[in-house]
């Protein structure tokens, strides 16, 4: 996919006096095909399905936790040693213990709360409910489903849910798009094909390891039994089994919460390697749907050593490399956008050497004054003078890195009576809707 690099006025932030004018510009509407509901393909091998003929999906709630607090629910809950399955204690309701590191090898132990601890269970944990539905409750959130815990990393504890992935949207869906009643129902189905879309993607690819996806927003928010809801439930009742597919594999439908009047290029986002991989992601002129949106557009300020501090502290992760190898930075200039109007090369010059920050780790470089990312790269930056000085500015429009669905978008159109797979239609390509089981 060609490149096209609009002339831009560049912003030293040693330059006081200048500024960065960064047009909106708007390309093209993408084409979009789109066919109904087949059942052409079967679930990817490698993808277990649990009792209940849905697929099992395992996500990690917790990484290197230093003790994990378990708790019985109405039913009771039963521990076990992970690998033989042998009982290590059946809790009543109301009753706690935790999962904790104990002796000189730090071996994977429950303890009383008196302060017993049982023998080492090197391959794990296993806790479920005794009732139907299983429920655990970790941490006073409450889970269904299994709940593995796992030696992690540095000396702690990895906490994995295993549930089926029907009852995993249940709270995802509305964690996602938020707690939407009725009237957005078409909303909340076509966000619910395009999380299972994303969660079957990533159980696919991750088979190997010991969870498919994060809890966060790494992968999908999920919340356990507090998110839930009843419109949430019809959505996902009414869609089960239904992804998105393109060329007889499931697809990972990436989606964000605002695109500020247009989807990003995929290109725009992670390279031209991921837009090749991902065809079926293209920028889509959405209007002003999502303008009730707060983040549609909105605007963040600097002073230039907040701004500079702000760098200081995120670049190490984001280029990987100590801050002692890269230096104090001095300065930066925005060197390119994209065709949908974001931000794609950001120059940063340090005292040492000059980096380029290319697509969405722009926002992790450039980050609000609590520490959290830049809502999107779609942003002009200005200087302005004020009583306290001289001000960075950042106007902007949209919230994410602008792939996919929005979901402001797609609650406007479910307003306005559009269907989930209408909704669907507007902003993936060539992708069929497939029930999976």
């Amino acid at each position: 996919m060609s490149q096209i690099n609009l002339p831009l006025t560049r912003i030293s932030l040693g330059m006081l006096r200048s500024k960065l004018e960064i047009c909106f510009c708007f390309a093209f509407v993408a084409a979009f095909l789109f066919s109904a509901c087949y059942r052409e393909l079967k679930v990817p091998p490698r993808v277990i399905f649990g009792p209940e003929g849905v697929p099992q999906i395992r996500v990690r709630l917790l990484n290197r936790a230093e003790k994990v607090s378990l708790k019985a629910g109405e039913h009771g809950i039963l521990i076990s040693d992970a690998a033989s399955g042998a009982k290590i204690a059946a809790l009543a309701s109301g009753q706690g213990w935790d999962v904790v590191r104990f002796g000189p090898a730090m071996e994977l132990r429950v303890a009383t709360p008196d302060g017993q601890v049982s023998q080492p269970h090197p391959q794990g944990i296993r806790v479920v409910g005794l009732g139907n539905p299983s429920v655990v409750e970790i941490g006073g959130r409450l889970y269904r489903g299994a709940i593995l815990i796992h030696s992690g990393a540095e000396g702690r504890m990895m906490v994995v849910n295993s549930l089926p992935v029907e009852q995993y949207l249940r709270s995802v869906v509305p964690a996602e798009i938020g707690p939407l009643d009725l009237h957005y129902l078409e909303a909340l189905k076509a966000q619910t094909v395009a999380s299972r879309s994303y969660a079957m993607s990533m159980m696919e690819r991750n088979w190997n390891f010991a969870f498919d996806l994060t809890a966060d927003t790494d992968d999908q928010v999920y919340k356990g039994m507090k998110s839930e809801t009843p419109a949430a439930d019809r959505a996902v009742y009414e869609t089960i089994g239904e992804c998105l597919t393109h060329k007889g594999k499931v697809v990972p439908a990436f989606y964000h919460s605002t695109c500020g009047g247009r989807t990003a290029e995929p290109e725009e986002v992670w390279g031209r390697q991921f837009a090749r991989d991902n065809p079926y992601l293209k920028s889509v002129k959405d209007g002003d749907r999502d303008q009730e949106s707060r983040w549609y557009s909105w605007k963040i300020t600097w002073t230039r050593k907040e701004l500079l501090e702000g760098i200081r502290k995120a670049l190490p992760s984001v280029v990987s490399l100590a801050l002692s190898d890269i230096g104090e930075p001095q300065d930066i200039e925005v060197m390119e956008k994209g065709r949908s109007g974001r931000n794609v090369l950001l120059k940063v010059t340090t005292e040492k050497r000059v980096l380029q920050i290319t697509g969405d780790r722009i926002r992790r470089v450039l980050r609000q004054g609590d520490g959290s990312l830049l809502p999107s790269t779609w942003f002009n930056l200005s200087v302005e003078q004020e009583p306290r000085g001289a001000v960075i500015i950042a106007e902007g429009r949209g919230f994410g890195h602008g792939l996919g669905m929005c979901q402001s978008g797609a609650k406007a159109r479910a307003d306005d009576g559009d269907s989930y797979r209408s909704i669907l239609r507007a902003y993936y390509r060539k992708l069929k809707i497939v029930k999976m089981y």
